[in-house]
């Protein structure tokens, strides 16, 4: 059966999305807005990491499904971290105000419009990135369903 592991990938990718629209909907509910200093809003961008709580049992399996039954297995992973050849989770692990030289940063009148277009593309990225979170989920359930079926036999 699917390890558990690849459950909490596609869940921890879907978490981050989610905190990302979050953030999103704050820059475009703020956007053109002053804050109570009188400074101009500047908008916020997550920043995403790889997280290894989520993937540990999955990025070893995988390792070993890899080498298993190959003759050199392991030249796949020939010359590379084996942090970074192993698949892991996402976590948002900071947010960011916008580089003070950006136009929304300076004068919210110079730079809200594009700054929302540019948020409402962002939101839009940030939503289909969560829907293949969600598709690759169902996949993992449904091959867990299948095998359980398989084994059943």
């Amino acid at each position: 059966m699917i390890d558990a592991s690849a459950f909490d990938i596609a869940a921890s990718g879907m978490t981050a999305q989610r905190e990302n629209m979050d953030v999103i909907a704050s820059n475009l509910a703020n956007a053109g807005s002053v804050n109570p200093d009188g400074t101009p809003y500047a908008a916020r961008y997550a920043v995403f990491e790889p997280s290894n709580d989520a993937a540990n049992g999955f990025a070893a399996s995988f390792a070993d499904d890899m080498s298993v039954g190959t003759d050199g297995g392991d030249e796949l992973f020939a010359g590379m971290d084996d942090s970074a050849a192993l698949p892991q989770g996402v976590a948002l692990t900071n947010v960011l105000d916008a580089p003070v030289g950006s136009a929304s940063a300076q004068d919210p009148s110079l730079g809200s419009e594009s700054d929302s277009i540019m948020q409402m593309v962002n939101l839009v990225s940030a939503g289909r990135s969560y829907d293949a979170d969600v598709s690759a989920l169902q996949g993992a359930k449904q091959m867990d369903v299948e095998a359980a079926d398989i084994d059943q036999l």
